[in-house]
């Protein structure tokens, strides 16, 4: 698929936008892949695409946080490759089904389920536990996000912040920073397994990627910060009219 110059420009500014949201609440793929839908992407393409630019934010925003001191490799570094490897499962699955028909209308409904749980899911500030323990409910999360983001993806950022308060009692802002870890692998994962397959449209994917690292950029200082509260109604409020939309296209061609 050749990509016109005004559409390219765009998607750079789709891919900012996107880092920005992802480093300070999660859910970066709910802009991007309804802008790649938008643009004429077949689903699966729309998805393998997302993932080989996302991982030049989350990987920007994990560089800073470990150069802050503010995210430590040393205990978490097991779970991330267990999410690593849950995310290669889900990426091979979307590699496999690319060209099925229900994979049409299963993409609005999953964007929309998505939306829903990113505008509407809420994170407590209080800060239960002081060390971590990753236990049996913990690991089970993150395999199954994992797994998620590897095929699908948008908001799995914000469930694996979810389940780092949920589970592992952290404050928001510090699961969140862990959660830029898991996500980091988690995109490289799906990289590793698209960026040999024709799903990938490259010259989307060059254009985004400075996009992504500059808005991860100023997401971090952001999230550090005070961070941002008109994100998500933002984010949401587009994402479920695309998926109106697309499921419309399906039903109603």
């Amino acid at each position: 698929m050749i990509i016109d110059v005004e559409w390219l420009l765009l998607l750079a500014a789709v891919a900012f936008a996107a880092g920005f949201v992802d480093t300070v609440a999660g859910g970066g793929g709910l802009i991007t892949v309804p802008a790649f839908l938008f643009a004429g992407f077949a689903p699966a393409e729309a998805l393998a695409t997302n993932k080989c630019q996302a991982f030049a934010g989350t990987l920007t925003a994990s560089t800073r946080f470990i150069l802050s001191g503010h995210l430590r490799l040393r205990t978490l570094w097991p779970f991330a490759l267990l999410a690593f490897i849950s995310s290669l499962a889900g990426a091979w699955m979307l590699r496999e089904v690319s060209n099925a028909a229900w994979l049409e209308l299963a993409i609005p409904l999953l964007l929309l389920l998505a939306a829903l749980y990113f505008g509407f899911a809420k994170l407590p500030e209080s800060l239960a536990k002081q060390k971590p323990v990753f236990g049996f409910l913990a690991i089970t999360g993150i395999c199954l996000v994992g797994f998620y983001d590897g095929f699908f993806g948008p908001g799995a950022g914000s469930f694996f912040a979810i389940l780092m308060v949920a589970v592992l009692g952290l404050a928001v802002r510090k699961a969140t920073i862990y959660a830029k870890l898991f996500n980091t692998m988690t995109n490289v994962a799906a990289l590793t397994v698209f960026a040999t397959s024709d799903l990938v449209n490259w010259s989307a994917v060059l254009v985004m990627i400075p996009g992504q690292v500059f808005g991860a950029m100023v997401g971090t200082y952001a999230i550090l910060g005070r961070g941002i509260v008109l994100v998500r109604p933002t984010v949401v409020a587009i994402c479920i009219l695309m998926a109106i939309k697309l499921a419309s296209d399906v039903l109603f061609p």
